[in-house]
């Protein structure tokens, strides 16, 4: 009886799942990009001193000229809290409202700022090193409820050419602009060397965790020719240490990438000629975008606007503000359909059980039950491959020298007993889309960020690691599920022989290489398939000793 009170409920709630993704959908709620009515606004004075930083570049000696106070201006919006700073005009602070998460990261452990500084770069050596524009503090040209206005005073060649950082706040967006203004207040023209100024976000993308986690990486990302790329730092098979990434084509926009979050700079009727990316081991993961400018002439200004989205890895989001940023969600073509699903499904599992550890018990229950019976026919021809098992040793034995006739001769015997050898793996095979799918979930969903289990798995997201020993991270999971995979495998092989007896022996060996480092709610979903077949299995082998009996 309580048996089947628990498969009863256990089918309503797959039945309610799908009733409520199919017929009860969200309402996606129209957006409205309007002004922001009332932003707190908080300055600190402003002193009229002014003070120089003299920077060489490229191009010879620049002065900068700027204010004598470093400035905080706080704007608050539906979607941000930001804290602005005239030092680099940039964020010194980026509060995520809708996940409580602070985004600017300065003690990163790499040589990187951190801030969200937006910089114009004069040239390479200023993307790579850091220029004159980045310390100094610029002066505040104009403050409003929806602008901030930063304004430096620029020496260059000795001709005098200001410059302007506006960022600007739209109300319930994903998004806000920075635009640039570049104008030569002199009588001759302003020579750029290297023929291209550099535009780029930031060298860093919070929010704070353990970077040295494989999972946890930041990359600096681009699209080139309408194509998505991200960097990785220096090293290995397939990167050379220390190098600077650059390639030529259009460029749709640049940014960086964290493990959940996005920041994009998307150029607003125009695009680049190449993109530049610090692939240096150590150093921050900046991407630039190049503008070709030979020169400034005298009198003219040079303006370019970039919209700049500043969020999660959510497509929806990322298509209402452009479409071309789209693929910057990082998320598989062909499994995203299914991983959307499996998402799905554990939220709403885990509006009832408020643990996503539990969810994906109940969760693997349910698999379970929508893949029995083709498990059931796996499981029957597994025995029947078992009672051949002495006729296929007399095969070998006999044609041992032979090996074209003894496989013809087992083919033979698997069509004459109506047994199809690679059926066993057909279960296996038909839950690698649901594996891969819940890797990507467990991956890129901040939903399950930091989720806690039970006793020590504190987060389903990362391997659960118990003490370290000389840099070797000792998990408990996988180790349960070798011993899961050993123990179903043997239940479902018996004694096996030969290439079996050989795949039975290695097979857990290298699960457990592959699944070591692997998110502990991956391994743990793995280890509940494991011991739910491992009761199906003691259930026909005790229905099958009945009808024996009888």
């Amino acid at each position: 009886m309580e048996k089947r009170t628990l498969l009863a409920v256990v089918l309503a709630l797959g039945v309610w799942l799908l009733w409520s993704y199919f017929f009860v959908r969200p309402q996606d709620p129209q957006g409205v990009q309007a002004p922001v009515p009332e932003e707190r606004v908080e300055k600190s004075p402003v002193a009229p001193a002014v003070h120089e930083i003299p920077r060489a570049p490229a191009g010879g000696v620049i002065t900068v000229r700027g204010a004598a106070k470093e400035e905080s201006i706080t704007v608050t919006t539906d979607k941000y809290r930001i804290v602005l700073t005239n030092k680099g005009a940039a964020m010194k602070s980026f509060k995520y409202n809708a996940r409580g998460t602070e985004l600017v990261v300065e003690n990163s452990g790499f040589q990187a700022k951190g801030r969200f500084d937006f910089p114009l770069h004069l040239s390479e050596n200023e993307f790579l090193e850091g220029g004159a524009l980045d310390e100094v503090l610029w002066g505040t040209g104009k403050v409003s409820n929806e602008e901030v206005r930063f304004v430096a005073a620029v020496t260059m060649q000795d001709v005098p050419v200001r410059i302007e950082k506006t960022f600007r706040f739209v109300k319930d967006a994903d998004y806000f602009t920075v635009s640039y203004r570049l104008q030569n207040a002199g009588r001759r023209s302003v020579v750029f060397p290297g023929g291209a100024v550099i535009f780029s976000a930031s060298d860093f993308l919070g929010p704070a965790m353990n970077f040295d986690n494989t999972y946890n990486q930041v990359h600096g990302i681009y699209s080139v020719d309408n194509s998505f790329e991200k960097t990785s730092k220096g090293g290995g098979f397939f990167s050379k240490a220390g190098i600077v990434k650059k390639e030529n084509g259009v460029i749709q926009w640049v940014g960086t990438m964290s493990r959940y979050f996005l920041l994009i700079m998307i150029p607003e009727d125009f695009s680049g000629s190449g993109v530049i990316a610090d692939n240096r081991p150590g150093t921050g993961f900046r991407a630039g975008m190049y503008l070709p400018l030979d020169e400034l002439k005298a009198g003219e200004t040079l303006s370019r606007n970039f919209k700049v989205y500043a969020g999660e890895k959510d497509k929806d989001k990322l298509r209402a503000v452009s479409e071309s940023i789209i693929d910057a969600a990082d998320v598989s073509k062909w499994i995203e359909p299914i991983r959307d699903f499996l998402l799905w499904a554990l939220l709403k599992i885990n509006i009832l059980f408020g643990n996503f550890g539990w969810s994906l018990v109940v969760f693997s229950i349910l698999t379970k039950i929508v893949l029995l019976p083709l498990t059931q026919k796996s499981t029957e021809s597994m025995k029947k491959l078992q009672a051949l098992n002495p006729q296929i040793t007399e095969l070998r034995e006999k044609f041992k020298d032979k090996p074209e006739v003894l496989n013809k001769k087992i083919m033979d015997l698997y069509k004459k007993n109506k047994v199809n050898p690679a059926s066993g793996c057909l279960p296996l095979l038909l839950q690698m889309p649901f594996f891969f799918a819940l890797y990507s979930a467990l991956i890129n969903a901040i939903e399950l960020w930091q989720a806690p289990f039970i006793l020590w798995i504190r987060d389903l997201s990362l391997p659960d690691t118990i003490f370290t020993i000389s840099g070797f991270n000792v998990n408990i999971l996988p180790i349960i599920m070798t011993g899961t995979t050993y123990l179903q495998q043997r239940m479902t092989t018996g004694e096996a022989v030969g290439q079996q007896q050989k795949m039975m022996m290695f097979m857990p060996l290298i699960f457990i290489v592959i699944f070591w480092n692997m998110p502990s709610g991956l391994v743990l979903y793995w280890i509940m398939q494991n011991a739910l077949q491992m009761l199906h299995q003691l259930y026909i082998s005790r229905k099958g000793n009945r009808k024996s009996a009888e």
